[in-house]
């Protein structure tokens, strides 16, 4: 399912979905548990429920071959980044991501080791352009 045909999730369904992000595919019974240590303290339906909802928007598949059911993410924490950033430059920027991490870039305080992993990925992003343009 493509990001823009996929319903958005509610903070509940978020907070499960981070669970699977973690901690990889698990069952009900292991999503609980992990959600009861982060604070929520969920019913077994309530996560069956939640887990069900992001199954049926394509953020998560299960396994039903045994007895226990087990749930993975199918869709990971950078592409659900990337989905959620592209439509707020196209909501706020007209599709223009330059001034949304600027404007993010501006206000947030970045350790050394940050900085220096945006440098890092600069430089390869120039790298890539120079390889493309070669071409």
């Amino acid at each position: 399912m493509a990001d823009a045909e996929r319903l958005p999730m509610s903070d509940a369904e978020r907070e499960v979905l981070k669970v699977l992000w973690d901690g990889g595919p698990q069952t009900v019974r292991d999503v609980t548990k992990q959600l009861g240590e982060r604070g929520q303290e969920w019913s077994r339906t309530t996560v069956i429920t939640l887990l069900q909802r992001l199954e049926a928007k394509g953020y998560v598949a299960s396994d039903k071959s045994r007895f226990a059911f087990v749930f993975r993410a199918v869709v990971s924490r950078e592409d659900e980044m990337h989905a959620r950033m592209t439509d707020i430059a196209g909501k706020l920027c007209d599709g223009d991501a330059l001034p949304l991490v600027l404007a993010f870039a501006e206000r947030h305080r970045f350790s050394a080791k940050e900085l220096a992993r945006f440098r890092q990925m600069i430089d390869q992003l120039e790298q890539n352009r120079g390889k493309r343009g070669a071409k």
